[in-house]
């Protein structure tokens, strides 16, 4: 079987790119299947500047076809989002044309070289860029959409209403995500799955590298995926201040990620703008847990990777996608508000057989439900019923 991936930048990234990315290095490896990758020349979500040179490369059998953004994200995008949050179900299709066409990353080449694909099945993650929204009607036979969808207004566009009803099928990472979407859309029809995500094999405990950034110290509690509002990171940010207002403690909060606006100094959080695989499980290792406080994630990677790294979570528990694994897993503990917050970060803070238990049982559920092994099954099984 010939299968084709889409998405929008390859390389040190994260979220549902990282995530596709590994599931095609995976099936490429572990298969006799065909397996190519087509993306842009682009690394930042915020500009799309080609900072790749473009053309096809392997990584091992997995073909990585790269092609040059000719559009980037512009300054007429803001106004456009901002009318789209106000009331998305009234918005014209020129608006929402404009609005992805703005937002980029558009690139003429890799929409036609989908066109020319002579893959079975093409799969398109996420659902919210150009290369999907442009490229994946033209091949809606073969489309198949990772969605990677949060509760958010450009959900609701009828443009995204279009795309995903005419698709060949879709994948999931949680579902929580599948019940939002099946609740915005009639999407009965089509084939799907709850696939989720597989998480690389930890590495080993390393103490100095931890040290390098200072941190041997004091304890601390950690936050690993982009500094921004729209992660919650800025609310969470106020949380950890009153806490440490009302609960003297040397904890510390670590944030690991590259901040999009400034955050103050404060001797009660570090930022580490830049970790690679090593440092980031070096860092999750000798964390007490990790906080992811996004109110919007299909999956949450980072989650599994701090059940592999044998510390608990605690999420958001406006999230339903997070809050639901740490539910089955009980892993962790999960917040709504600043009151829930404080006594969750006690509990966890102060109680290391706590601590410890959550942590077991969140590696012992992703290893029963998101091995690679278990994935890249599922995703072929899926794939032979569509073909």
């Amino acid at each position: 079987m010939k299968v084709a991936f889409v998405i929008p930048r390859y390389g040190s990234v994260g979220g549902a790119e990282h995530a596709v990315s590994a599931l095609a290095m995976r099936l490429a490896k572990e298969s006799t299947w065909e397996v190519d990758l087509h993306t842009t020349s682009a690394r930042s979500s915020t500009t799309w500047a080609n900072e790749e040179g473009s053309g096809s490369t392997t990584a091992g059998s997995l073909r990585i076809h790269r092609y040059p953004v000719d559009s980037g994200r512009s300054a007429a995008w803001g106004p456009l989002e901002q009318r789209i949050k106000l009331g998305p179900s009234s918005i014209s299709r020129d608006i929402q044309e404009q609005f992805f066409y703005h937002q980029g990353p558009v690139s003429f080449t890799l929409k036609e070289a989908i066109k020319e694909s002579q893959a079975d099945l093409i799969f398109f993650a996420p659902y919210l860029f150009w290369p999907t929204m442009a490229a994946a009607p033209e091949v809606s036979d073969r489309a198949v959409i990772i969605p990677a969808a949060h509760d958010e207004p450009y959900l609701r566009l009828s443009m995204v209403k279009e795309l995903l009803e005419s698709s060949r099928g879709l994948l999931f990472g949680s579902a929580a995500e599948q019940k939002l979407l099946y609740q915005h859309h009639d999407l009965a029809h089509l084939p799907s799955t709850v696939l989720g995500w597989g998480t690389e094999t930890p590495m080993a405990k390393d103490s100095t590298i931890t040290e390098s950034f200072g941190l041997r110290e004091r304890p601390y509690v950690m936050c690993l995926g982009r500094i921004e509002h729209a992660k919650g990171t800025h609310g969470l940010i106020d949380f950890w201040r009153n806490f440490k207002q009302r609960n003297p403690c040397e904890h510390q909060l670590v944030l690991v990620g590259d901040p999009s606006t400034e955050i103050p100094n404060d001797s009660d959080i570090q930022i580490i703008r830049s970790a690679d695989d090593r440092a980031k499980w070096a860092l999750l290792r000798d964390a007490d847990f990790l906080i992811n406080p996004s109110a919007m994630e299909s999956f949450s990677l980072v989650l599994f990777e701090a059940w592999a790294a044998g510390i608990p979570v605690l999420v958001n528990g406006y999230c339903n996608a997070t809050k639901g694994h740490v539910e089955d897993s009980l892993g962790g503990l999960w917040y709504r508000n600043y009151p829930e917050f404080e006594v969750a970060v006690q509990r966890l803070m102060s109680d290391k057989e706590f601590r410890e238990k959550c942590a077991d049982n969140g590696m012992r559920f992703g290893e029963a439900k998101y091995s690679w092994q278990r994935i890249t099954a599922r995703f072929k099984d899926f794939c032979k019923h569509l073909v």
